[in-house]
């Protein structure tokens, strides 16, 4: 019965085991962390309620299904499996649901739930951002969109016209001052 218990539960997301809680799975979006240069994988979690609600009837229908029975039957088995948890929850405190995990008894009215270990299948990715020479994508400019060419270009040609100023007003100051040495021998050598 447990392993039926669990296919729905993957399944569906949810199940309720009445007198003793509700198990829904959750996922954990995947998350960028800039800091640590790091992107983890989306991750399911399994989450327990203690509501003690009664599972619905698509949950009988999927349970006479996988037992091969008609609901009243499949309705007496999971009331007699839970029974069977209700009083190995009463009696050892602790019990295991394969698949699921581990519900401990911590007063009357309230249990405690522990997930089972689950394997990792996509392992924490290094982030890291990756330069290529000469490989052209686009850059956004203002309100335009341009290629990595054309902006090298622009860029380019900005600084050579900066190289050619300096050495026009180098050359324009070197002349004023050539004339002002000739203009001052002129007048006072005299």
């Amino acid at each position: 019965m447990l392993n039926e218990v669990t296919k729905y539960l993957i399944l569906h997301k949810q199940i309720a085991l009445p007198g003793i809680g509700n198990f829904s799975v959750e996922t954990k979006p995947a998350q960028l962390d800039f800091a640590n240069r790091s992107i983890t994988s989306k991750e399911n979690t399994i989450e327990f309620t203690n509501d003690k609600n009664e599972p619905g009837s698509t949950f009988y229908n999927f349970l006479s299904y996988e037992l091969k029975t008609d609901e009243v039957t499949a309705k007496q088995y999971f009331n007699e499996f839970i029974a069977r948890l209700r009083y190995e929850l009463n009696e050892k405190k602790t019990i295991y649901l394969k698949g699921i995990g581990r519900l401990t008894r911590q007063n009357a009215a309230s249990l405690a739930f522990e997930q089972e270990a689950r394997p990792v299948y996509f392992p924490k990715l290094i982030a890291e951002k990756i330069i290529r020479k000469n490989a052209g994508h686009t850059v956004r400019v203002g309100e335009d969109e341009r290629t990595s060419e054309e902006m090298h270009t622009v860029l380019h040609q900005a600084k050579t016209l900066r190289k050619e100023k300096w050495w026009v007003t180098a050359g324009i100051l070197a002349l004023i001052g050539i004339a002002a040495i000739i203009f001052y021998y002129a007048v006072y050598n005299n």
